[in-house]
């Protein structure tokens, strides 16, 4: 059976890595929870997110005049953009990295033939905001495994949790080379298993709950 790998994986990997050290024990407890799928209680601004994606699909759906929507100017952008998109579609590819098949998994917000938008949401916005898009490996999974080579971080920024949209924002991505890009996540993948190796505990987790999808 193949071995399961996702950005939120990787994410929390990244998370407990970097951590500082007055969270580095909750970073760790919050992986071994995603490793065991135990359920938890989303914050929130997670919550905020998902409902944002849900009205974004719902007036889509329901609406085929978007200039008839009543809805400030920032999110009927959104609707634009989104529109014909098919959304949420599963992307799954597999790679055999020493001699170990993997399984990359994940769905898309919005697909079209030639892009792929993603939905974000965030409370703020600052200078380090976009590297931390950038340095997530979504972007890169997601077109590897559709093989389809742009991609757009569309991000909607709130004051907070108030309304409405204070501004949005747009990072973009584009694959140069899918041969490099192979590379660069079969590297990746390499990290996660040296990770989880040092880390018995987890790695038990990893292979007899996470794994098993």
């Amino acid at each position: 059976m193949s071995k399961l790998i996702t950005t939120s994986l990787i994410g929390s990997i990244n998370w407990f890595q970097n951590a500082p050290s007055n969270y580095s024990q909750q970073a760790y407890l919050d992986l071994k929870s995603m490793l065991g799928r135990e359920k938890y209680e989303m914050n929130e601004y997670a919550k905020r997110g998902i409902e944002f994606e849900r009205m974004i699909y719902d007036t889509l759906k329901y609406n085929k005049d978007i200039g008839k929507v009543k809805c400030s100017d920032k999110f009927k952008e959104f609707l634009l953009a989104c529109k014909n998109g098919t959304f949420q579609s599963k992307v799954k590819f597999f790679l055999t990295v020493s001699k170990i098949e993997y399984c990359i998994y994940g769905k898309i917000d919005v697909l079209f033939k030639e892009k792929i938008i993603d939905i974000k949401t965030t409370a703020k916005w600052d200078q380090y905001s976009e590297n931390k898009y950038l340095n997530s490996f979504q972007h890169k999974f997601y077109c590897f495994g559709s093989k389809i080579p742009d991609f757009e971080y569309m991000i909607a920024v709130f004051d907070g949790m108030n309304l409405p949209i204070v501004d949005i924002k747009h990072i973009n991505y584009h694959v140069k080379s899918f041969n490099l890009l192979e590379v660069e996540i079969i590297t990746k993948i390499k990290e996660v298993q040296r990770f989880l190796d040092e880390h018995e505990e987890l790695l038990n987790l990893y292979n007899t709950t996470y794994s098993k999808y």
